[in-house]
């Protein structure tokens, strides 16, 4: 009888063994393989939410400069500051979990880093008939760095008025252009009724020093539009503009360059061919080491009749201040 009691306690102990080691299998698989997963679905939502917001956040900021341009009567949005909220990290993880066990079988918590810096690497320069105008100009920006744990790094950065991706060791691409517009416009404007090319370039720019705020939870971007805001051109007339980025690495020369292209297809003047080959009678569009250039040149070639090209230059400064909610 008591040999036949040690065996069925020792049956009960193998049983338990065996029960807590498929435990201990299937939470391994489940943290190996669903939580990854389950967190990298997570990460991928939460950036195409920072996506959307940068574009939102573009979008605004034009509201700011567009309404202070001295040819329209509505007034008062110099000055003005505008609020944006940015979540830091994907802000779930442990902490919404109820229990040590939940805890334990959801994804981690990332978190972000927000910075703005008035010299992102990137410099412009604009020439109008040959003569610098703009001279290496410092271009800001304003960023969101990811820290996450189970899908690619990633940058979002508004710089110029347009939002740009970067990932890290990958490439940069243009996900909204800057506020740069090229489009030909009425027959009858010049001599013999030639169509001229309009170049309307808005330089938004961030004027602040470097900072950078990071953790989780939401994050207050205050923007203001500063009131030095001018118009430096005013649908002058003038022979050829060029613009130059000269960018920090070659990825962001890349990026310019297509900028650059983008714009030259959407003008609607663009003619079929290589709009980088020089060619090209209103465009060319090349790269130098690491600076992007657009030229956009007189178009007839007769010297009688010059001056097709219209520029508009617009500067906006901003003022870009955070204010972290730990509400």
């Amino acid at each position: 009888m008591g040999g036949r009691g040690r065996e069925d306690a020792l049956s009960e102990i193998i049983g338990f063994v065996l029960i807590l080691a498929l435990i201990v299998v299937a939470s391994t698989l489940y943290l190996m393989y669903v939580v990854p997963a389950e967190g990298r679905e997570q990460e991928i939502e939460h950036m195409n939410q920072v996506k959307d917001r940068f574009v939102s956040y573009k979008t605004s900021v034009d509201g700011l400069w567009l309404r202070s341009l001295g040819d329209l009567s509505i007034s008062g949005t110099r000055g003005v500051s505008l609020s944006t909220s940015f979540d830091l990290g994907t802000g779930g993880g442990n902490t919404q979990s109820s229990g040590l066990f939940l805890s334990f079988m959801r994804p981690i918590g990332t978190a972000a880093r927000m910075s703005v810096t008035g010299n992102s690497g990137d410099y412009l320069t604009i020439r109008v008939d040959g003569a610098p105008v703009v001279d290496h100009v410092p271009l800001g920006s304003l960023n969101y760095t990811t820290d996450n744990y189970y899908w690619i790094q990633q940058t979002y950065a508004y710089e110029m008025g347009g939002v740009f991706l970067e990932q890290k060791n990958e490439g940069v691409s243009v996900k909204v252009s800057p506020s740069l517009s090229l489009y030909g416009f009425g027959n009858g404007t010049l001599e013999n009724n030639i169509p001229s090319l309009k170049v309307n370039l808005c330089l938004v720019n961030l004027t602040r020093e470097a900072g950078t705020i990071g953790g989780t939870g939401p994050l207050r971007v205050e923007t203001r539009l500063r009131e030095s805001i001018a118009e430096s051109y005013q649908n002058a007339r003038v022979e050829n503009v060029s613009l130059e980025v000269d960018a920090r690495n070659d990825r962001w020369a890349s990026a310019w360059n297509q900028v650059f292209i983008d714009a030259a297809r959407r003008s609607g003047v663009a003619e079929s061919g290589d709009l980088t080959d020089d060619t090209h009678q209103w465009f060319y569009i090349h790269r130098a080491g690491t600076s992007s250039v657009l030229e956009v040149r007189n178009r007839t070639g007769d010297p009688a009749i010059s001056k097709d090209v219209m520029f508009n230059l617009i500067e906006a400064p901003l003022q870009v201040t955070f204010e972290y909610d730990e509400s």
